[in-house]
């Protein structure tokens, strides 16, 4: 008997320890959210929120926010992010960055075709964080980034 609690036990504690690491890299099953050049590599999915709305303009360490995001009219991708982050669809979140940008309260996020291209800009853009979605490639851990509930 005192076996059987012990082995319940480490199941319960296994199965905890493993969905809270693969939840923690990802925002959710199907995006990864990737980074570059700035100090932070743990958030909350309200501020992963806060940054993709445009309103950090600045990383702790100075480097300017540079967001990259796949949007296309037609991709599935494109809409399940529009939706995920933005709750709207990919033509009113054009829409909202374009109000932003006409403000003046922050610069244009950077609009890519497909995931390659994300991390293509993030290599080349200190500050930079953009969205990956349903990306099956292995991911570098100092560009992923850590999404706590």
């Amino acid at each position: 008997m005192r076996y059987i609690r012990l082995y319940i036990f480490l199941v319960l504690g296994f199965i905890l320890c493993t969905s809270y690491t693969s939840f923690s890299q990802n925002y959710s099953s199907r995006i990864a959210i990737v980074g570059n050049s700035f100090d932070n590599k743990t958030f909350t999915k309200k501020e992963i929120h806060s940054i993709f709305k445009g309103n950090k303009n600045y990383w702790d360490n100075g480097n300017s926010v540079s967001i990259v995001l796949v949007l296309n009219d037609e991709d599935e991708k494109s809409k399940y992010v529009a939706e995920q982050i933005y709750n709207k669809s990919v033509l009113s979140v054009k829409k909202y960055w374009l109000g932003l940008v006409f403000q003046g309260r922050f610069e244009a996020p950077v609009f890519v075709s497909n995931n390659e291209e994300v991390l293509e800009v993030l290599k080349k853009n200190t500050g930079a964080i953009g969205i990956l979605v349903d990306y099956k490639e292995e991911l570098d851990s100092k560009s992923l980034l850590n999404i706590l509930d």
